[in-house]
């Protein structure tokens, strides 16, 4: 009987406590992404991004909480853990506000208009992104990070300012607003024949914001920024500006080097908390490694340093052992944080103890030791070590008096060692979230490392995601979804155009598979349909702009991601040349001519653009190949860092814009044209770079 009364006490007790735990849930709780889940327990009443809980606010007349953030940044994870997760701050938060969690990778737009905000109200931006709104969701403040104290502190502050000085709060949004007005925008008056002084000019002002010692931007932390390090590397060819490579080396060198790249399985981390790429947040995002193998790749093909090519093929390795999904697409990211029970611990997973080292390479740990510094400047905190390089392998060969090939197999040997002791290590969590965009960015690094090395593993991986893509997230009609976890009803994203079209034209030069062209053409037409302004030349960010405070959201700055505007008006050109069509052209060039203005004056924000404006305004080449040999010959020219130039190839008779009329039974014929002038057709690829080289410098 005492053994029946125990075991209904318990069955009782456990229901009480499923009860108790299904009434915490809020409404995060059936959202797909891994971020709101995050959230779905906390005390506060988090609602998703939606018209109910826009239409909520509204009719409550309650400010509004929009907090925006991703599932692999750190200070989300603090700020859920130490502020949303206590029941005094839920309960301000509740009874005060209507409570908006955001995945800022889900919703861009959202993120794009608020953190606008933030940074006009504060100078800076960040996440997680904190925003009060007025009940239409007009900010009226913003922060990031903030512990429980200070953030209840604000929220009684902005309420008793809500009750009480309601037209001053008024007053303050509808001036914010104003500030956020797509009107300032200031229209070009620089002449097109002077543009490309002008973007030499603003390279060499840039150039003074570069830190020449340790490589990227003159900051205490360091961010990968692989458009500002493309423009420096192909702007030092057309402006013969060496220091411009001498930086991108360093820069490129200190990221191979420092603790910023994971040196046991690949893959690097999103930025470091020191100036000497050493300490890093240890996210690793996918748009980073994409970018950064697009950025080794041409870096390798430039000069065929080995170690640019271990990084592509480490970043290959991560994507694929790491971040891959059963159906070829790929996840977003990989979070900082390790769960350990209930510990919530930073870094953890990559990081080392010097004898737990010692003890599995024995023999090997003093050459480890050397080459990965263990050591003063290695040390991060609590006898916890970061792998960093500071030497190149030669002055490993000598001290040791080891070969390079002895030297590089203990090097492995003790790296695949390593893996499987971290094997038996707790793992972060992946937010298996997939995203068009960040896919398309993915199939063009792994096209530029095909280009670069040849090698068949990096074309295939290409092909087997933008194939994924076509069968997952673009339907029939050219509608192309943000996820996979958002319909086909609802909102679409410029971004996610724009960088497909740009991953078909990359497959194009990769392949010479003129489908890729058909697709590319297909879907710019289909992205003017849905983005195109009337007033002015840019495409909208979204298309569909009802629920955001400002219904002009245009997004020209160029960040982590180049702009969805300047990835197009690049698509533009290279398809204006493969087809012909003189209205891309023309429209490439208006926006160009609209922005010209502000790339140039403030051109650390539009590294981009001013890549994509040496296109239109410097010396570009058409290489058009045709004959048995043209793919062959096509990909020996396409191994060599040449910028500015479009390749074409077919083995046969073609009608295609580029292609037709090139073809002589019995001939390899190599075209070489510039700014649509040809040369007289060569027979070898010799002849063919003599050409380009002698053009480049005249």
């Amino acid at each position: 009987m005492r053994t029946e009364k125990i075991f209904f006490l318990a069955i009782v007790l456990l229901f009480s406590f499923i009860s108790h735990a299904q009434n915490r849930m809020n409404k995060l709780s059936n959202e797909k992404s891994l971020y709101l889940k995050q959230h779905s327990t906390n005390p506060v009443d988090w609602m998703p991004w939606n018209k109910s809980a826009l239409k909520l606010a509204s009719e409550q007349n309650k400010l509004l909480i929009i907090s925006v953030g991703y599932s692999s940044c750190h200070w989300c994870h603090v700020m859920e853990e130490e502020t949303f997760s206590d029941d005094e701050a839920a309960k301000i938060m509740n009874s005060k506000f209507i409570n908006i969690k955001v995945d800022r990778e889900e919703r861009p737009d959202v993120d794009e208009l608020y953190m606008k905000s933030l940074v006009l109200m504060t100078g800076s931006g960040g996440w997680p992104m904190n925003i009060i709104a007025l009940p239409d969701g007009s900010p009226i403040w913003g922060g990031t990070y903030l512990p429980k104290e200070n953030w209840i502190s604000v929220l009684k502050q902005i309420s008793e300012l809500y009750n009480e000085r309601y037209d001053d709060v008024l007053d303050y949004s509808v001036k914010l607003k104003e500030g956020l007005s797509p009107k300032k925008i200031i229209k070009n008056e620089i002449k097109e024949s002077e543009l490309f002084y002008q973007i030499r000019e603003a390279s060499q002002i840039a150039y003074k914001s570069l830190d020449v010692e340790n490589g990227g931007i003159k900051s205490n932390q360091k961010f990968h920024l692989p458009s500002l390090i493309d423009f420096f590397q192909k702007s030092s060819v057309q402006f013969s500006e060496k220091k411009y490579l001498d930086f991108v080396d360093l820069t490129l060198k200190n990221i191979a080097y420092g603790g910023i790249n994971d040196h046991i399985d690949g893959g690097l981390h999103r930025y470091t908390v020191d100036s000497i790429w050493h300490i890093p947040h240890f996210e690793k995002m996918l748009y980073d490694n994409a970018q950064m193998l697009s950025v080794f790749s041409r870096a390798y093909k430039r000069n065929n340093d080995k170690v640019y090519k271990k990084l592509v093929d480490d970043i290959f390795d991560f994507v694929e052992n790491n971040l891959t999904a059963n159906n070829d697409l790929i996840f977003s990211s990989i979070s900082a944080i390790t769960e350990i029970g209930k510990d919530k611990i930073e870094g953890d997973y990559y990081v080392w103890n010097k004898d737990e080292i010692k003890t599995i390479l024995e023999d090997d740990f003093e050459l480890f030791s050397d080459y990965f510094n263990l050591n003063k400047f290695g040390f991060w905190e609590k006898n916890k070590y970061v792998l960093k390089r500071i030497n190149d392998d030669d002055f490993y060969t000598k001290k040791y008096n080891l070969s390079s090939k002895i030297l590089n197999t203990k090097i492995s040997e003790s790296i695949n060692k390593l893996r499987k002791l971290k094997d038996n290590r707790e793992k972060p969590v992946i937010d298996e979230k997939v995203l068009t965009s960040w896919n398309a960015l993915t199939v063009i690094g792994l096209s530029n490392a095909f280009q670069s090395t040849g090698e068949k593993k990096f074309i295939d991986k290409a092909m087997s995601i933008v194939f994924a893509i076509e069968e997952n997230l673009v339907n029939d009609d050219l509608i192309v979804k943000r996820s996979l976890s958002i319909g086909n009803e609802d909102i679409l994203f410029l971004e996610d155009y724009s960088y497909l079209i740009s991953a078909y034209l990359s497959l194009y030069q990769s392949t010479f598979n003129y489908d890729f062209i058909d697709k590319a053409n297909a879907l710019t037409s289909k992205a003017f349909s849905i983005f195109k302004d009337d007033k002015s030349s840019f495409l909208k960010f979204s298309s569909d702009q009802s629920l955001l405070f400002s219904e002009n959201l245009f997004v020209n700055q160029d960040g982590v991601v180049p702009s969805a505007n300047s990835v197009m008006c690049q698509n533009l050109f290279l398809l204006s040349h493969h087809t012909g069509n003189r209205d891309f052209l023309n429209t490439g060039k208006s926006m160009l001519n609209e922005i010209s203005t502000q790339l140039i004056s403030n051109s650390l924000d539009y590294m981009n653009w001013l890549s994509v404006s040496l296109e239109y305004y410097d010396n570009f080449y058409e290489v058009v190949i045709s004959g048995k040999k043209s793919i062959e010959m096509a990909k020996e020219i396409n191994s060599i860092y040449l910028p500015n130039i479009l390749i074409a190839a077919s083995k046969k008779d073609s009608e295609k814009y580029l292609l037709k009329n090139r073809y002589i039974k019995g001939e390899n014929l190599i075209y070489v044209c510039v700014n649509n002038t040809c040369k007289y057709p060569v027979n070898t690829v010799e002849e063919a770079l003599k050409l380009i080289t002698n053009n480049n410098e005249q």
